[in-house]
């Protein structure tokens, strides 16, 4: 006796396989393709430049792990001098997402962790290193 002995138990087969592929295909895929995306164009969405280790993504549960996390000095504040120094680095950054929130583009991270943060904060007259990122995502 065969397994797919009718034609509609081989079309369901066939249709579970495929699908078992995309979701297998979107787990290993999906932490490269966003670390390149972030190195690729940090500094367009940021205004700096931003370095990762290795990254996991998971989409189905709303997890992101990224190890060796480095973000850069910005390079448009000349005032400062420093776009060559570290801003933000941390060993380890752990979130969750809650999902539900992302398709009313809405994002709510519902729990974070970091592992051996270090932030520099440098003031130059009456400007701060982190000033172009408040004026970036303030709405």
């Amino acid at each position: 006796m065969k397994i797919a002995d009718t034609p509609l138990k081989k079309t369901i087969l066939i249709s579970a396989a495929a699908i078992g592929t995309v979701f297998l295909a979107i787990i290993l895929l999906i932490s490269p393709i966003a670390k390149y995306l972030i190195e690729k164009y940090d500094e367009q969405y940021t205004g700096r430049q931003i370095k990762l280790g290795w990254i996991y993504i998971n989409p189905f549960t709303g997890y992101v792990h990224i190890s060796n996390l480095k973000i850069y000095e910005s390079k448009k504040l000349p005032a400062l001098k420093e776009n060559d120094s570290v801003f933000f680095a941390a060993k380890e950054v752990t979130a969750n997402f809650t999902l539900h929130k992302l398709l009313s583009k809405t994002i709510e991270i519902s729990e974070l962790t970091l592992d051996q943060p270090v932030g520099m904060i440098i003031q130059k007259e009456k400007n701060f290193n982190f000033d172009d990122l408040i004026k970036k995502f303030t709405p």
